[in-house]
């Protein structure tokens, strides 16, 4: 239960960072989808938690990243951010940390 509550404690604290972060990359797209992808960013950090914990599995990890981003999708406006990379598994959540760590070095140079 500890493991499961700093998990939680993760996601918001990923999502408000991330969100600050990806404001970088998604500035072409408005705070709007910046704040998207940074929420995103936080699933993906809590989920990596929860993983390192040993609170999930590969398989419920991809459950739980696909019910939550899908319930951000849904309080999206319709196709307003057609431009943004969802995600849907544990490997997008890889793909999308990767391209954040790569955007966070260009901005420190």
């Amino acid at each position: 239960m500890k493991g499961f509550l700093i998990a939680v404690i993760f996601l918001v604290i990923g999502g408000a960072a991330g969100g600050f972060l990806a404001l970088g990359v998604g500035a072409g797209f408005g705070a709007a989808s910046g704040i998207i992808a940074g929420s995103q960013a936080g699933i993906c950090f809590a989920m990596e938690t929860a993983k390192s914990d040993g609170l999930l599995t590969e398989e419920q990890i991809d459950k739980v990243i696909k019910d939550t981003v899908g319930t951000i999708r849904n309080k999206s406006p319709d196709g307003s951010f057609k431009e943004i990379d969802w995600i849907s598994s544990e490997k997008n959540c890889a793909d999308m940390m990767q391209k954040l760590e790569e955007e966070i070095a260009k901005s420190s140079k």
